[in-house]
Parts: C-alpha cells; sequence; structure tokens
C-alpha cells in the first residue's frame, strides 16, 4: 500500500469539520448560561455555573471513552480488521450507557455528595442542586454519544460528527428558549432541554452510523453474541487504554472545578463573571482541540509505520493551523468578547467581573494550545501513562499556586493560577517527548493489549 505525504491541505481537510463541530459542543453551556444570564438574576446564573461543575465532573469522567474508542477503532481499521471495530462501538457504547444508568441511579446521593464539596451561595447551591438532577437525566445518552464520535472520528468521518453535533445545538438552542423564556422553568428548563437534546442525538448519531456501516460494512449478527462483546482480553484492552485516560480526565475536573470553586469563594458576582469567561475558554478549547484529533489520528499512523519523520510533519503541520488558530481566538476574544459579555449578563457586577478579566481569559488560548496539541499527540501515541502523569503533577502545580495567589490576590490570583495550570501541563508533557520519538524510532508497542504482569 502506497503511503501520501501528509500536506497542509489534507490537515485542513480533515480538521474544519472537527474545527466546525467541537465549537458546537460547548454551545450547549454558552446557550444554557446565556438564557439563564437573560434573567437577570445572579443567583441563577451562579447556581447553574456549580451545577454545570458538577455534572461535568460525571461528563468529563468518561471523556476517556472517546479518546480509546478512536484510537482502538483507527488501529482495528488500520489492519483492515473491520469487524473488530464494530465490536469496540458496541463495547464502548454499552460502557457508556451502563455508566450513564448508574449515574441516574444514583442521582441524590451524588449530588449530595457533590455539593457537599462545593462553597457557593445557599440559594447559588439550591438552583444548582436542581439543575444537576435534571442534567443526570442525560447522562446516559451523553457518555454513549462519546462512543459514536469516537468512532466517527476513527473512521475519518468527521462530517457525520459535524452534522450530530449541529443537530444537538441547534435541538438545545431551541428547547432552552421555549422551556425557560417561552414556560418559564428557570434554570430547571435549560437541564431538561439539554437532557432531551442529548437523547435526540444520540438517536441521530445511532441512525447514522447504521446507515454508514450498512452501505459500506457488512454487519452480521452473529457479533451481538455476548461472548464476543464480553470477551476477556478484548474488555482488558478497553480497560488499558481508558485507565491512564479516566485518571487524566479526573485531575482535569479537578482542575476546572476548582476553578469554579475558588471564584465561588469570591462572591456570586465574581463567580457569574468567571463562569461567564469559562465558556469564552471552553468554546475555544474545543475549537483548537479539532487539530489534536487530527493530531491523534497522524500520530497513530506514525506509530504504526515506525516512521518519526512522519511524527514530525504530523505535529509540525498540524501544530501550524492550531497556533495561527489560537491567535485569531484570542483576537475575537479581546474585540469582541465586551460586546458578547454585555449582551450576556444583565446583573451589573457580574458584567463588571467578566469585563475586567477578560483580558486574563483572551491569554488562554495562546498558553493553552501547546497542551492540546500535546495531548492529542500522546493520545495517538497511546502512551497514556505520561498523560497520567502529565496531569497529575500540573494539577498540583494549580493548586499550589492557588492555595498561594488566591487568598492574597483574590479573583487575580485566581486567574493567574489557572493560565499557570496550562503552563505546567504543556511543560511536563514536552519533558515526555523525547522518549516517545524513541520509542517510535525502536519500534516498541504503544498500545497495551494485554494485562501487565
Amino acid at each position: 500500500m502506497t503511503q501520501t505525504v501528509l500536506t497542509r491541505s489534507q490537515v485542513w481537510s480533515k480538521s474544519w469539520p472537527l474545527v466546525f463541530a467541537n465549537g458546537l459542543i460547548p454551545f450547549v453551556g454558552v446557550v444554557d448560561t446565556a438564557v439563564i444570564g437573560l434573567s437577570g438574576n445572579a443567583t441563577d446564573l451562579a447556581g447553574v455555573a456549580l451545577g454545570a461543575a458538577v455534572f461535568s465532573i460525571f461528563y468529563w469522567g468518561t471523556y476517556s471513552l472517546r479518546q480509546s474508542t478512536t484510537g482502538l477503532v483507527a488501529q482495528a481499521l488500520g489492519v483492515g480488521n473491520i469487524r473488530e471495530s464494530q465490536l469496540v462501538l458496541l463495547r464502548s457504547a454499552l460502557l457508556g450507557l451502563g455508566i450513564g444508568a448508574i449515574v441516574v441511579l444514583l442521582n441524590q446521593p451524588l449530588r449530595e455528595m457533590a455539593f457537599s464539596v462545593l462553597q457557593g451561595s445557599g440559594g447559588a447551591e439550591t438552583v444548582g442542586k436542581s439543575y444537576v438532577r435534571w442534567r443526570f437525566f442525560g447522562t446516559p445518552a451523553a457518555i454513549a454519544l462519546f462512543a459514536i464520535t469516537g468512532w466517527l472520528i476513527g473512521a475519518g468521518l468527521p462530517r457525520l460528527v459535524m452534522v450530530i453535533y449541529i443537530f444537538l445545538a441547534v435541538t438545545n438552542a431551541i428547547l432552552d428558549v421555549w422551556f425557560v423564556l417561552g414556560l418559564g422553568w428557570g434554570p430547571d428548563g435549560v437541564a431538561i432541554g439539554t437532557s432531551i437534546a442529548e437523547w435526540l442525538a444520540l438517536i441521530l448519531g445511532l441512525g447514522l452510523l447504521i446507515r454508514h456501516i450498512s452501505k459500506n460494512y457488512h454487519f452480521s449478527r452473529a457479533l451481538l453474541h455476548p461472548s464476543l462483546i464480553f470477551h476477556w482480553a478484548s474488555f482488558w484492552n478497553l480497560i488499558a487504554v481508558n485507565r491512564d485516560l479516566f485518571i487524566r480526565s479526573l485531575c482535569m475536573i479537578v482542575g476546572f472545578t476548582w476553578f469554579i470553586n475558588s471564584a465561588a469563594r469570591q462572591g456570586d458576582a465574581i463567580l457569574a463573571g468567571n463562569q461567564i469567561l469559562l465558556q469564552f475558554i471552553t468554546v475555544w478549547a474545543f475549537v483548537l482541540d479539532a487539530f489534536a484529533y487530527t493530531a491523534e489520528a497522524e500520530t497513530g499512523r506514525a506509530v504504526g509505520r515506525k516512521s518519526v519523520a512522519d511524527l514530525n510533519r504530523a505535529v509540525r503541520l498540524t501544530s501550524e493551523f492550531a497556533v495561527g488558530c489560537a491567535l485569531i481566538c484570542s483576537a475575537i476574544t479581546l474585540l469582541a468578547g465586551p460586546v458578547v459579555l454585555q449582551a450576556m449578563i444583565k446583573d451589573k457586577e457580574a458584567l463588571h467581573a467578566a469585563l475586567t478579566f477578560l483580558p486574563w481569559c483572551a491569554a488562554v488560548p495562546i498558553l493553552g494550545v501547546a497542551s492540546w496539541q500535546l495531548d492529542g499527540i500522546f493520545v495517538g501515541a497511546t502512551r497514556s501513562a505520561a498523560m497520567r502523569n502529565s496531569a497529575l503533577a500540573s494539577v498540583f502545580i494549580y493548586l499550589a499556586f492557588d492555595f498561594w495567589w488566591a487568598p492574597a490576590y483574590g479573583n487575580t490570583g485566581v486567574w493567574a493560577a489557572f493560565l499557570t495550570y496550562y503552563i505546567a501541563r504543556s511543560s511536563t508533557l514536552v519533558l515526555a517527548w523525547p522518549n516517545l520519538k524513541r520509542a517510535i524510532a525502536a519500534g516498541e508497542a504503544t498500545t497495551p493489549s494485554q494485562p501487565n504482569h
């Protein structure tokens, strides 16, 4: 099979649908926040911020399912094993639905446990608990959707991912406006609307997936036999790939939840302002992650070919686009941010807080792009242990600086520590880069497939 040299046009054609799709993922949170922000109630907005932070613990804690599915599917299709790629999908989807079902069943105790750690005002916590209650009902669909989008990315079908997230974003926006501004359901309305939208997106994703597989591959009903789906060695492979990535996800959840919690100690207005700015950051992170996803796939191919030259080229070309896009994101934040904030926030104190710290928010894409690119590279190479170690070290560094700076400098200290977190994430992965290149040059296996003895 002839190998083609990766070009900039190929990187762009593979990335632009994911730029669009990824930009729509946090749009769900932006719409939730904007609709509540239009009510002019800082307590409701702060409550949704706390609720979103709690929900993210369970949602992003399972994001490793998307990453592992992408990697395993790409590897299976890379060697022409269509049967295994379909089994990976079934295992991942069932795992996602199972985890989501447990969250639904343990709805109340999980909420109480989560809010016992957070430090918002009494009114904000009441709103947040109610918000989380309704969001948890969408958890099975949200997590199972990771398996579907992971499969599509691994199979090189980013445009179908884009279709799913366009549908999710539009449906969520319509339901939010209807339930909150039309029916007056308040924060509960945005939670219910988002949960319904997630279930509808899952149904659409399944439909697109079944259509693609039926048209391009043969699907045997024999694959549905429990002995194949729940094959121990294959499940161990899925668990092994997920294990370290799950720990990494938990560390990131701790970091972002701590940012919200640290802001909560500054008061509802500061918390509300920081929550709005965090939506900016989330959008830019997802947009820039599109190039990291392309880096995942191209790094995986380079690892499979044991080619350091291909790895270097993939890293350089995807990073060129990522850095350029990061500069644009920062410029948009500075230039358009004030107008967007004034349209989203009616509470004067919350608006003042958001405008004051907008420049700090604008610095995040520039300081964070290296960490996002390196994440994609190490996911593609399945160097999950290095990612785990980096995440543990980075969150420790971040918490240390926040404990030091937040009490002394208020919200300025909160933001300074948060920016340090991004620098720590990229710096710790850079230290592992030489080992990755040496391993590829030596032809070492990078994906665990058997238990470690």
